[in-house]
């Protein structure tokens, strides 16, 4: 997919990124949102940096509503050092809403999933997403 290309009733926005695993742990928003509007996750990529993930079971892109909706669920296992986990890689990701949308109104943000993840220092994203109306 390629920025500028339109999905359903949206254009392809692209947000990419480092964030400290501290960030990671924490969770915080990588991706705004916009009243009115729900975030779709149609593409993206997620590289381990400093270290393979170790402890925790994934890292997810999230939706921030109170019972969030996970966008995409990368495994521990493909977070390996300086590798690219493509989102649309058939192991190590979950896509159970993957290319639906999100809750409406809502941010997006990079959660741990299990243990806090440990060994990498940061973990690169590209997400490559859409607003559709809600």
């Amino acid at each position: 997919m390629a920025y500028g290309k339109s999905v359903g009733s949206g254009e392809v926005q692209i947000k990419a990124g480092r964030v400290a695993l501290t960030d990671v742990n924490a969770g915080t928003i990588v991706i705004p949102a916009r009243a009115g509007k729900s975030i779709m996750i149609v593409g993206g990529q997620m590289v381990a940096i400093g270290g393979n993930a170790a402890a925790n079971t994934s890292v997810n892109l999230n939706d921030t509503a109170g019972s969030p909706i996970v966008g995409v669920a990368c495994l521990r296992a493909g977070l390996t050092q300086n590798a690219q986990l493509d989102f649309d890689a058939a192991a190590q990701v979950t896509r159970t809403t993957y290319r639906a949308p999100l809750t409406a109104g809502k941010a997006v943000k990079p959660v741990n999933v299990g243990t806090a993840m440990t060994t990498a220092t940061h973990v690169d994203y590209y997400v490559e997403y859409v607003y559709v109306d809600a």
